[in-house]
């Protein structure tokens, strides 16, 4: 059975609590058998999501040297976006340094934590036997590319984080068994690099064509789930980002995610479960309709339909829109709610509730 019929509402990643129990005691309460996965929430420093690697992996780095550091030292959430992103801390090899190597990234040390509360959460029933257990993991343009000022070494750093991810996905395995786990990778400033086109949105990027940018991000795939076995649940989240408010980039259609996926189902070196695709506020059919175009077999699709400020009826909407190009897909919404009020939250997931109700009609 298709995850989707099975198990038809994903959430993305991060969630506005402290900590990990708040947030999958929370989820599998309110959600439980409808959800894929569950996420730790992307609790302490990873709540600044691809901030977490400067502060606690580059930074202290011996073969890296700071070029750039924020005022103060400290990356703040913008009040809104920029017309062009620049990275908050940059870092660049120091001289004569040919290759490098990340030891530790930290996300498997916080997965294996966090797999404790996951496994008490099951084994009191608050989140139902077949439930995975989610991690999510920056990709190689947002966690790499957006913080080394350097382009030509690049690839030098893109080699040591695929490396390093393939180690981190290896130790998590030591403890979480492959049939309980969904690993995630997310797009983000990739996302914001393509939404523009020809011109360029990240101010140390080089210059590139539409068609370029898509080659250079979709190449990162294979190099990325090359260590992730046959047995793990993998997944993608195209993400056009929250940093300084949702879209990063204003979305114009699907087209983008559409020609993204193809390329992820080809180049991906592990079969590809699922992947999701944020949906603008007000879609149209002419967002959509790029999924004519989908190329990507028995891969699940997600779509996020959720807003949750407009409610049931806006869902509605968007899944009657998105079933004329799609006939079968789950929800979840744009991104992951890392940065919303806390109290807000439990309605959130009951909305998502409702509106799963109304995909599988």
């Amino acid at each position: 059975m298709s995850s989707v019929q099975e198990r038809n509402v994903l959430l993305v990643g991060s969630l506005p609590y402290e900590t990990v129990d708040e947030g999958m005691r929370t989820a599998g309460e309110l959600l439980g058998d409808q959800l894929l996965g569950i996420p730790d929430g992307e609790v302490g420093l990873r709540k600044i999501w691809i901030g977490f690697l400067p502060r606690t992996v580059y930074s202290s780095h011996p073969d890296l040297r700071l070029t750039r550091s924020p005022e103060g030292g400290v990356q703040e959430q913008p009040d809104a976006k920029p017309e062009v992103w620049e990275a908050s801390f940059m870092f660049a090899l120091k001289p004569g340094v040919t290759k490098l190597r990340f030891e530790n990234l930290g996300y498997a040390d916080a997965a294996l934590e966090s797999y404790k509360t996951f496994s008490k959460l099951r084994d009191e029933g608050t989140i139902p036997a077949g439930v995975k257990f989610q991690v999510c993991l920056p990709a190689t343009g947002s966690a790499v590319s957006y913080f080394f000022s350097e382009p030509e070494e690049w690839p030098i750093a893109h080699d040591a984080y695929h490396e390093a991810i393939g180690r981190e996905i290896e130790k998590i395995l030591t403890v979480v068994p492959p049939e309980d786990l969904q690993i995630q990778f997310d797009f983000a400033m990739e996302f914001v690099d393509l939404a523009v086109g020809d011109k360029r949105s990240i101010g140390h990027w080089p210059e590139a064509t539409y068609e370029e940018k898509l080659t250079r991000h979709a190449a990162t795939i294979g190099p990325l789930t090359e260590r992730v076995p046959d047995d793990v649940v993998l997944g993608i989240h195209w993400c056009y980002g929250t940093w300084g408010g949702w879209p990063m980039k204003d979305m114009g259609t699907l087209a983008t995610c559409v020609e993204m996926s193809n390329r992820a189902k080809t180049q991906s070196a592990h079969d590809l479960s699922y992947i999701h695709m944020p949906v603008s506020l007000e879609p149209d059919d002419k967002f959509f309709a790029p999924l004519r175009d989908l190329d990507v077999g028995d891969t699940d699709i997600y779509l996020g339909l959720v807003h949750h400020t407009d409610g049931v009826e806006g869902c509605q909407r968007r899944i009657e829109l998105a079933h004329k190009y799609l006939d079968s897909f789950g929800i979840g919404a744009v991104c992951g709610y890392g940065r919303v009020d806390p109290s807000e939250l439990p309605d959130i997931l009951r909305l998502h509730e409702e509106c799963s109700h109304a995909v599988a009609l």
